[in-house]
């Protein structure tokens, strides 16, 4: 099935579960499962909240189904709810002085090591605007591939299981989006 068909049959289910068949949902929930535990494992080490987590997400994700647009293939649509919703879990750890998974501590290890000084903090900053501004400028069939490598750390085969699009047309998305963004960060610098 190529990614065109995979939309449509999505599509055609979500309609068949916002018209009543709610039952239907467990054939979204079958398919993306393992989607939405890799996203969930990166922030949660421990199998009991993995579930719990994984679980929340499908809940959200059902009960916002009817904003779905269709613009984007599902899983795109349900990786967004499911990355968001891990962020917002890691956040709520944070501040409530509990654990967090390796990957957050990891994660705040190296930005403070980056971070040393005031100078290196602004210099930072600085690129992370000029950069998320030229990410802004990209399209989505361009960004989103691009994000999912260097954001996420996912592999074009991850990739490609959830967007349906192939691994060599995602890399050639992600090689235009390099190209686009130096080009992009070339002339704010000049």
């Amino acid at each position: 099935m190529n990614s065109d068909e995979l939309k449509k049959s999505e599509f055609e289910i979500i309609d068949k579960i916002l018209n009543g068949s709610r039952d239907r949902y467990s054939v979204l929930i079958d398919r993306y499962a393992p989607v939405v535990f890799h996203v969930v494992r990166r922030f949660e080490r421990d199998e009991d909240e993995v579930e719990e987590l994984a679980q929340q997400i499908f809940v959200k994700a059902y009960e916002k189904l009817g904003k779905f647009n269709k613009n984007s293939a599902f899983s795109s649509w349900l990786y967004m709810i499911a990355m968001n919703h891990c962020r917002d879990y890691a956040k709520n750890i944070r501040r409530q002085n509990k654990r967090f998974s390796e990957f957050e501590a990891g994660y705040l290890d190296n930005l403070f090591k980056e971070d040393k000084t005031p100078f290196k903090r602004l210099e930072m900053k600085e690129w992370k605007e000029l950069l998320a501004s030229a990410l802004d400028g990209l399209s989505a069939e361009y960004a989103e591939p691009f994000l999912y490598k260097y954001r996420d750390g996912m592999s074009y085969e991850v990739m490609s299981e959830q967007t349906g699009v192939s691994v060599s047309a995602l890399k050639v998305r992600v090689h235009r989006a390099r190209k686009e963004l130096k080009y992009r960060l070339n002339k704010e610098v000049q």
